[in-house]
Order: C-alpha cells, then structure tokens, then sequence
C-alpha cells in the first residue's frame, strides 16, 4: 500500500503544544508498525482548519497528486487535521474519494474503505465541529468579561493610541519621526482644521501630505494584501480616511468593542482615555455635515441625474463635474468618482469615460417626456411596476412591526432572566451565556430593521401618491405644461428611471468609448446608446 501523510497545525496550536513534527514522529513509528510504505509528506504548518484543503499550500499538492494517483491512502493523526468543521472535513474526504483515495485516521478507528467507517467519518467530523464551537464560544465569553473590564483584545489600535504593559489602552505622546509633534497632536490638529477651521477632509488631508506627516501603516511598517502579496501602502493620507477618524467615537474617550467582526457579537461600550472634548468632537461633526451640503450648493450647474449614474468597471457613482473646453467655457460631465484623488478600488486610476452631462440628459429626459406624453403599450410595465412597488412597501411595513414587535419581546426576555439571576435560579455565567445570545439575536433583528426602513423611505416617491397610473400620467402631464423646474424634473427622472450604468469599452487604437444602459421603470427593455 502507498501511503501519504497530510500533517498540519495551526499558529494557535503551535504555541500551545509545539510544532508539526510531533504528529511526523507519531506517523513514522505507526507506519513503522504495520508496514506501511510512505511515499510522500505534506505538511501545512501554522494554517488554520477552517480554510478548505484546495485553499491550503499543502493541501493543494495533496489534491493534485492523489488525481494523479501518487498513493492509495492519505494517514492523518486525528480528522480535524484535514480541518475544522464538518463541512470542510467531508468534502476533503469526498474529494479524495472520487480519485480513488482512501483516508485513515492513525488515532481514531474509522476507516473509509468500508461503510460503517464512513458512518463514523461523519459522526467524528460533526464532533471536530462542535468541539470548534464550543472553545469559540467560551473564547468569546471570556473576551467579552475582559472587554467589559476595558482591556484591549487584539486589532488595530487607533492613531494617536498605544497599549500598555497591562494591555489598556492609553495617549501616545511618542514624538514623530523628523516632527515636532505626537500622534496625539496629529489627531487633535485634524480635529481643530475641521471644528475650529472649517476644512474639508480634502483640505486636511492635503495638509497632513504637504506636512509629511506618517500614516499609520507607514508608521507601524505595516503591509496591505495586493492578489496573493502583501506590498507597501502609498503612505497617504486621504479624505475618507481623514472622515472616518473623526466620526471615531473613541478619540472622545467611548471605544465600542466588538463592531469591526462581521460575526454576531454584542456591541461593548468601554471608556478609554479622550484625546480630544466632546465638545470639540460634535463639533467637527456638525462641521462634516456643513461641508457635505455646502459641497451641493456650490456645484457649478444641477445635475439631473445625479445619483442614478453607475461605473460598470469600479461600480462607484458618477458625480457631475464641469471642465475647460474651446475658448475656456465650461462644460459639464458625468465623472467616474473612481477617477477622483483618494477614491476608488483603483485609486484614481479608474479608466471610465467622462460621459457630457447635456448629451446623456437630454437622450433621457427626452425618453422619460415622451413616455408621458405617448405611453402606448409601455403603460402596462408602468402599472405592473407600480403595483409590485406598492405590494413591496406594504410587505416591508408589515415586516417592521414584526421586527419591532420581537425586539420588544426580547427586552422582556432579559428582563426575565434578571429576574432569575435575582431568586438565585441561574447563575451569573448562565445570565452571561443567555445575554449573548440575546444580544446577537437582537443586533441581527436591528440591522434588518434598519434594512426595512431604508427601503419603506427609498420608496416614497410619486408611486405612493396615486392609487393608478392613469392619475400618476395625468399629473407628470400637467407638470410639464407648466414649463417644469429642475426640481420637478429631477421628480420625474427619479420616478421613472431605474438605473443608468456606464459601459466603458476600448475601440482597436484603445481608445475609450462608452456604451450607456438605461433602464426604465416603464420598459423591461433596457435602452443602450453610444457617446458621441
């Protein structure tokens, strides 16, 4: 028989019981015993069993090899080695199979040559998953305990913070390099260029650049994941980042632990010390909201279809901007916010074409007027969609007072585990343990409400204020015989668009051209048009 031995620990294992040459040693003297010959080693060492074996450096060889019939038999020292959840343990076992591959475990008595074997592969692999869990779970409950007591449980620490040798979090007064200030004194600058200066986050981003001020990756030499490498950052500053520091409630001295998992975890509020007031930090937060409107009014023409437009390469929102042509008149387009400093999966590098704002609303505020004007057969996907909207937002309503409905009941259930706690019927670990669940139960009931509520408003639009579209079409027509404002206008477009997206395509002297999708809320054709 030919045998291989797939070995692996993880980085966690490895600094619990030492390194994968235990399992090596204990393969050896097995095979050693029942005569076994070992035609090949894979070893993953310090990987983690949740990722599946294809996704593994060894694994992947194993894979490979066994298609190719290298072996008869894959040893393993226990089945959670091959991973660690049923789901990933049973399709690496299924994956071998259907090669011819047999797996053996050289701890544990199952064996899949024979039924009653892959009987007990099933029940072992459902054990590997629950022994998962439960030390997950009593990972997270001790977490939480430590959380609670202001510890700092791992992460990113926030610019302008250290850990301390008792693992809290406290102010770096550590001065930058080749600056006379701290990382403290950089987030109290940006809070008072914002608060008391009123820039922009562009404006103090550039600022921090021309300063030379270090970013926190390029400070902490830490790498960003580019493919399957990790490469330096540009060490940068940008608005964004500039934006969600000030909106970071923990430079006011309350750090929510928990709210960067995309798991289900309770939310814990810890108090950390404040770098600036709360004052200072409403403040900017009020500043933040000022800019983003003055940033509307100061635009240099309407855009009537702003919002609506897509990049079909980055799949940011286009945002109307005006340019210098011939004789240095302006003249406005739709641009990529791709294509804008600081933005975009590319980094301003998005290769989208600027499409000309007159041009694209003209073709559909023309299309949208002359389906007022002469709806013809276009009238019935006008009324199936009303309709279908109408049904949508009365669905979404009634999900809502579910929602809040089981929200309220869950504030009584924790209610009525105090009440336990309090006569001595459980314990404070079981009221910990009931807490937890109710909490996640609670955050994913939250989120959706949330959900539905933002759809309930997305929806209020001229759809809602007639029962048919007979009344809808009559309004829309008494609207444009008023010559319509660009309020009005923009109403309509609204209610009668569903989206735009903009093709961006390269002609055979790479030269870009872009074919634009708009599809109606009263045709289930979409329209297609070249720039010109």
């Amino acid at each position: 028989m030919r045998a291989a031995v797939y070995a692996r620990v993880s980085s966690e294992e490895q600094a619990e019981r030492g390194t994968i040459e235990n399992q090596v040693e204990f393969a050896v003297k097995y095979c050693d015993l029942h005569q076994i010959n070992i035609v090949e080693w894979y070893k993953d060492d310090g990987v983690t069993g949740i990722l599946p074996l294809e996704e593994r450096p060894e694994g992947k060889r194993l894979l490979e090899d066994a298609r190719n019939k290298k072996f008869d038999v894959v040893l393993v020292y226990r089945l959670d080695r091959l991973g660690r959840s049923a789901r990933i343990i049973l399709n690496a076992v299924h994956e071998l199979e259907q090669n011819g591959i047999k797996v053996k475990s050289m701890t544990e008595p199952f064996d899949t040559s024979d039924p009653n074997g892959r009987f007990l592969l099933t029940v072992l692999a459902g054990v590997a998953d629950l022994e998962r869990e439960t030390i997950l779970e009593r990972m997270q409950y001790g977490a939480n305990r430590a959380a609670r007591a202001g510890k700092w449980l791992g992460g990113i620490v926030p610019y302008g913070y250290r850990v301390n040798e008792e693992g809290y979090l406290e102010i770096s007064d550590n001065l930058l390099p080749e600056l006379n200030m701290s990382e403290a004194d950089v987030i109290r600058l940006i809070y008072y260029l914002i608060a008391e200066q009123g820039y922009s986050t562009i404006k103090v981003a550039d600022y921090l650049n021309a300063l030379g001020v270090p970013t926190a990756y390029v400070k902490d030499g830490r790498q960003v994941t580019r493919g399957k490498r990790k490469v330096n950052t540009s060490g940068v500053w940008t608005p964004g980042r500039i934006r969600n520091m000030v909106v970071n409630t923990t430079y006011k001295g309350i750090h929510y632990y928990g709210k960067r998992t995309k798991k289900n975890r309770e939310l814990i509020p810890r108090e950390v010390p404040a770098i600036v007031s709360e004052e200072i930090w409403e403040k900017a937060q009020q500043k933040l909201k000022e800019n983003q409107i003055e940033a509307l009014k100061n635009a240099k023409r309407p855009y009537l279809l702003r919002g609506l437009i897509k990049c079909g390469l980055c799949g940011l929102t286009y945002q109307g901007q005006s340019y210098k042509g011939s004789k240095n008149k302006l003249r406005a387009y739709y641009v990529c916010g791709g294509k804008v400093a600081y933005r975009g999966p590319l980094q301003g590098k998005c290769p989208s074409k600027n499409v000309p704002a007159e041009w694209i609303e003209d073709i559909v505020w023309g299309e949208c007027v002359n389906f007022i004007k002469n709806p013809g057969e276009a009238i019935k996907e006008l009324s199936r969609t009303i309709e279908t909207k109408k049904e949508q937002k009365e669905e979404l309503k009634s999900e809502k007072q579910i929602l809040l409905k089981t929200l309220k009941e869950k504030q009584l259930e924790r209610e009525s585990i105090l009440d336990l706690y309090r006569r001595k019927v459980i314990t404070a670990d079981d009221v910990e343990r009931q807490f937890q669940k109710i909490e996640n139960e609670m955050k994913d009931l939250e989120n959706r409400l949330k959900e539905v509520e933002d759809q309930i408003a997305a929806e209020e639009n001229l759809f809602n204020s007639f029962n048919t579209v007979e009344e809808l079409l009559e309004n829309l027509r008494s609207k444009l015989e008023s010559n319509p404002s660009f309020e009005i206008r923009r109403e309509i477009v609204r209610t009668l668009v569903k989206e735009i997206v903009v093709d961006t395509r390269f002609d055979e002297k790479n030269r870009p051209f872009a074919v634009i999708k708009v599809k109606y809320n009263f045709s289930d054709v979409t329209r297609t048009v070249k720039d010109s």
